[in-house]
């Protein structure tokens, strides 16, 4: 590269003198704006990631019904580690596709954590745990989430109020338990459902005016 120390300017190629002031040229090694740009290294596109999570997910599932057919199903604890895989690979499918909506993140991962746990339960010999403990609690859990989010990002309530609907039909679902006898202790999914009609009854006495707002964009009224 040549610069020119009158000017204080670098001089691209080969030239004889200073384009400006025709004076002596200093050839220094190195060149700080070279004539083609260096291209950056492509980064891994999200599509590329999905298709090989996807690929180890298939292998070890693979690999795993494997033993588990050729030991003839001995072991009880390949389904649920199955089925742990699949809810790995489902997070992290969710988490790239509904990467720029967190609830929507937060909720799967919720219904993939309650779908998981009651399965292992029932595969376990079923002693309840699942209905009468983790589901109600983890259904709580997720309402204080979902309003400590939508007040930390600023949400307005049409972003996040389809989510509150939603898992308030999860929390009446319990009943479907209870009615079968499946779980013994109700107390929990009483409570889980009392936090969200408390919650249900202050959206609409605080925050009626936004109610409306949404619903008339829900139903396009």
């Amino acid at each position: 590269m040549q610069i020119c120390p009158k000017c204080k300017v670098n001089i691209r190629g080969k030239k004889e003198c200073c384009p400006l002031c025709q004076g002596q040229l200093k050839t220094v090694e190195g060149d700080n704006n070279p004539a083609f740009p260096t291209l950056k290294r492509k980064v891994m596109s999200h599509i590329t990631f999905l298709k090989i999570c996807t690929f180890l997910f298939a292998t070890v599932e693979i690999v795993f019904a494997t033993i588990d057919i050729m030991t003839g199903r001995q072991y009880s604890f390949f389904g649920p580690l199955m089925l742990g895989f699949l809810a790995g690979w489902v997070t992290i499918l969710t988490t790239v596709y509904l990467r720029n909506n967190i609830l929507k993140i937060i909720t799967w991962e919720v219904i993939v954590a309650i779908v998981v746990d009651i399965y292992i339960d029932f595969k376990t010999g079923f002693h309840g745990w699942s209905v009468e403990w983790m589901v109600p609690m983890t259904l709580i859990g997720l309402a204080i989430v979902t309003i400590i989010t939508a007040v930390s990002l600023k949400l307005r309530l049409d972003e996040y109020i389809y989510y509150i609907i939603f898992d308030f039909a999860m929390t009446l679902g319990q009943i479907y338990f209870i009615k079968k006898g499946y779980n013994k202790l109700p107390w929990p999914v009483g409570i889980s459902i009392m936090c969200y009609l408390i919650l249900i009854v202050g959206v609409v006495i605080f925050r009626f005016r936004d109610l409306k707002q949404a619903s008339e964009k829900m139903f396009n009224m």
